[in-house]
């Protein structure tokens, strides 16, 4: 599953309801926590680009990553990471890591640059 898309039902805050919902989203297996859980990093289409973060969201254009079957131009957010139950990967997209290797590593990169900083600031 490393290195794959999947759809996943994905948590989120709903602020107009003011709960906490859920939806179908693409994400980006990059790693295994444990034996049934995966560190998934979201890729979103981010409606409004003042949220988008140069410095470790990469673009995903429909154009030129086909094989994801965007609906619209999309980032992988290299900074939002989460974990997410095997079970909650509902839908293998394309195997990420082998038809778009370049930009699989400039994620894994700016997700490392990310943890790096966390790590940093920590100490």
């Amino acid at each position: 599953m490393i290195g794959e898309a999947y759809v996943s039902i994905f948590k989120y805050y709903n602020s107009d309801a003011r709960k906490m919902s859920f939806k179908n989203r693409p994400v980006l297996v990059v790693g295994k926590s444990d034996d049934k859980d995966y560190v998934i990093l979201p890729i979103s289409r981010v409606t409004n680009k003042h949220y988008l973060d140069p410095k470790y969201d990469v673009e995903i254009t429909k154009e030129d990553f086909p094989l994801m079957n965007l609906k619209e131009n999309s980032y992988i957010r290299a900074h939002k990471q989460s974990v997410v139950h095997e079970s909650e990967l509902v839908e293998r997209i394309v195997d990420f890591k082998s038809e778009y290797n370049s930009t699989y590593n400039e994620a894994i990169k700016k997700m490392k640059k990310f943890q790096d900083r966390i790590i940093e600031n920590a100490l």
